[in-house]
């Protein structure tokens, strides 16, 4: 018999910690492909992937498999609210979830090593839970402010959406 474990997160958590992480992974990854994001757009799909990811969290799954059900919600509003093609969306979800995940990893060991709080005992307190990841986003959003400032990117997809538009002109020509 599998025993699952249901992360009941509170509401306040889910405003206090999902929809900003959400709104950091969306900007992250979409300023790493060359999109500058639209604020009140990610907010909005913060807010209802966070919403989704309350509700998933009530199910009975095993631990990390809410996050192959938020996935899909999270590019599939990315796509329709900021007006995106679904390949842009699926490449800035996976971007800024890598980038958050090895952020997350380095900022939580240390924070670990200076304060000496494991992320399991900052899990398990609601004060902690929210504190704990403060220099996380006040870092990340520090650092999408200067992705943004130095026109930073790993992936242009606008300069590819251009090429892309050059080549079918020059191909329209020659016909």
């Amino acid at each position: 018999m599998r025993i699952f474990i249901v992360d009941i997160m509170p509401i306040y958590l889910a405003f206090l910690h999902s929809i900003p992480e959400t709104a950091i992974l969306v900007s992250l990854g979409l300023v790493l492909i060359g999109i500058k994001p639209a604020l009140a757009r990610i907010l909005l799909v913060a807010f209802l992937t966070s919403l989704a990811s309350f509700f998933i969290r009530t199910l009975p799954l095993s631990p990390g498999i809410n996050v192959f059900l938020q996935l899909p919600i999270l590019i599939t509003l990315l796509a329709y609210i900021c007006r995106l093609p679904v390949t842009y969306a699926v490449i800035a979800s996976f971007v800024g979830l890598i980038s958050l995940g090895i952020t997350e990893t380095m900022l939580n060991f240390i924070i670990f090593a200076l304060t000496g709080i494991p992320v399991q005992q900052a899990l398990s307190n609601d004060l902690w839970r929210i504190l704990f990841p403060l220099p996380e986003f006040l870092i990340l959003v520090g650092i999408i402010f200067g992705l943004i400032r130095y026109d930073i990117t790993i992936f242009d997809v606008q300069s590819v959406l251009e090429t892309e538009r050059t080549i079918d002109n020059e191909d329209k020509q020659f016909k």
